[in-house]
């Protein structure tokens, strides 16, 4: 053994990797909260609020967007010129102004649910109504609601039924075979019923889902004909998904669970056939810190007016100084490092964002790390909870750029929309593997479900009960 020195290169975790790695894997919102907190805690940090247009970025003049004013006068002298009221020519009235404001599914059920619960409940209803999910079924125990809000579970469950009985009926159900009886009961006091209907899902649930009409006829005790008119009344009468029949009657639109007014981070867009793709930021451009000019003034001076401070004071706010500096670096790293991540990803999917998801290339982040010669680390903390704007307008998770899924994904969409049979996962996963996309069967049914696509048994009844709701209207037609 003997102690020998050696020259050698490590990698060394400074205060600036480390911010500027914790910085890089935030989404948009975090950073603004980061961003928000460091501004409360740094005296030297200030944020230069800059006054652009809120739809497209644009640096405002005067209070209006030069881009989305442009646009507008443009469709109001078309609309002009087609005849509408001069008074409706003023570039700054838009319409909206005189729109009736629509109630959200919550205000409706909550207006409804005062003229039956006493005030005691309503805060019951309140809890139970924000626990509603996009179908606008209850996503919630009462356990834990009676625990939540310190009542008893009767309590809980008797708000619930009142809820129940609102409108739309059906609302608050616990799952959709429930909602389903509470309609049938609800048809059934206006004087319609259909027994079967209702046998077939409070006694045949799990049949029904899966099994052919035949099985469903035989385990029911009756005909296959009668089996289907009863599939055919659920259909025509009843919603499993109450919130739906809302969106329907008030034109509101559907809650989305992933994609609510996403806004991106990265807006992509078409530069035309010389310069190709163009690659936005448009939150890093939406605002702009510095040091704060008063702050340095104290630095420099060593006092604030006619106060001096000491030489400690001095010390604290030069260490505030260099934290802030240090903070400015990191975000611009942040969206900088973004910008080239995404630069990269656009060179290489070109064709992705030409011609759609069937010609996305196999892509692994640890091979866009060699390509940019960063550590793989880097890329996964610039593509996490990060979100990108297509040419197209679709703003996507910026991870899909790396799911090698998406053109299996796409052709199994192709092959069962063009199926003249329904075909079975087996059978799918043959064709897929013709096509180039070796696949088992295990991973087609995955694929499907991940498209929201049903199984060939599900998909060949709801051909036939289609079928037959077609031929019964040509025959009332022609009757």
């Amino acid at each position: 053994m003997k102690l020998r020195q050696v020259v050698a290169q490590r990698p060394t975790v400074t205060p600036q990797l480390v911010l500027a790695n914790r910085l890089l894997q935030l989404s948009s919102t975090e950073l603004e909260q980061a961003i928000l907190q460091e501004l409360a805690e740094n005296p030297a940090l200030e944020l230069v609020e800059a006054q652009r247009c809120p739809k497209c970025g644009t640096p405002l003049r005067d209070g209006d967007c030069p881009s989305c004013k442009s646009e507008r006068e443009l469709a109001q002298r078309e609309y002009t010129t087609a005849g509408a009221p001069s008074e409706y020519a003023d570039d700054r009235d838009d319409g909206t102004a005189r729109l009736s404001a629509k109630s959200t599914l919550a205000e409706h059920l909550l207006t409804q649910a005062r003229l039956s619960l006493s005030p005691q409940d309503m805060p019951i209803a309140s809890h139970l109504v924000e626990s509603l999910d996009g179908h606008g079924l209850l996503s919630c125990a009462l356990d834990q609601v009676a625990s939540h809000l310190s009542v008893d579970r009767s309590q809980v469950e008797r708000v619930v039924s009142t809820l129940q009985e609102l409108e739309p009926v059906g609302i608050a159900a616990r799952d959709a075979r429930e909602c389903l009886l509470i309609q049938i009961e609800h048809l059934r006091s206006q004087g319609i019923e259909q027994p079967l209907a209702q046998a077939l899902i409070s006694e045949h649930w799990e049949t029904l889902s899966g099994q052919p009409l035949a099985k469903v006829a035989q385990a029911a005790g009756t005909t296959v004909d009668e089996v289907q008119a009863a599939l055919e009344f659920i259909r025509d009468n009843l919603n499993p998904f109450p919130a739906h029949a809302h969106w329907e009657t008030s034109q509101e639109s559907p809650a989305q669970e992933d994609t609510v007014y996403l806004q991106p981070d990265v807006v992509i867009q078409d530069g035309g056939e010389t310069s190709g793709y163009d690659v936005e930021l448009p939150r890093a451009r939406a605002y702009k810190l510095r040091i704060s000019p008063s702050f340095l003034e104290v630095i420099e001076t060593g006092k604030a007016g006619k106060v001096a401070f000491t030489q400690q004071d001095v010390e604290e706010w030069k260490a505030f100084y260099a934290r802030a500096r240090l903070f400015i670096t990191g975000v611009e790293h942040r969206w900088q490092t973004l910008q080239d991540v995404v630069c990269r990803l656009v060179d290489y999917q070109g064709d992705f964002l030409t011609h759609g998801d069937r010609h996305l290339k196999p892509l692994t982040r640890a091979q866009l790390a060699e390509i940019m010669d960063v550590h793989e680390s880097t890329v996964s903390r610039a593509v996490a909870d990060k979100h990108v704007q297509l040419p197209d307008g679709k703003i996507v998770p910026l991870a899909k750029f790396f799911d090698q899924s998406i053109p299996a994904k796409r052709a199994l969409k192709e092959l069962i929309a063009q199926e003249d049979t329904p075909l079975s996962d087996r059978a799918l996963a043959e064709l897929l593997a013709q096509q180039g996309y070796p696949v088992a069967r295990r991973t087609v049914a995955k694929y499907r479900e991940a498209l929201d696509i049903p199984p060939s048994p599900v998909r060949r009844r709801n051909r036939q009960l289609s079928r037959a709701g077609a031929n019964g209207k040509t025959q009332t037609t022609d009757n």
